[in-house]
């Protein structure tokens, strides 16, 4: 359900400013996860905001490789529903 999502993402914040990376993984990855399951193959906003979730947290644990892939998808996939038009989501 896309609340249990929007709850997952939310406590996995909660866990990185905590400074517990490995739990905002398991949890935006468990998000993520539902999110994938309830939208498929589509580009979807909530994907690209638990995407770039993730990418902050790899950076933070100093996986930079994985973070760059992070957010270069959620930056793919913010460019491709907002276009190249100025959009906060992709500023």
């Amino acid at each position: 359900h896309p609340d249990i999502a929007a709850t997952l993402h939310a406590l996995g914040q909660v866990s990185q400013e905590a400074g517990d990376l490995k739990q905002a993984k398991q949890l935006l990855d468990e998000s993520l996860r539902i999110e994938r399951s309830l939208h498929g193959d589509r580009d979807h906003p909530d994907i690209a905001a638990t995407l770039h979730a993730l990418g902050q947290v790899s950076q933070e644990a100093g996986d930079l490789k994985q973070a760059k892939q992070l957010l270069d998808e959620s930056l793919r996939i913010e460019r491709s529903l907002h276009g190249d038009r100025d959009h906060p989501d992709i500023a």
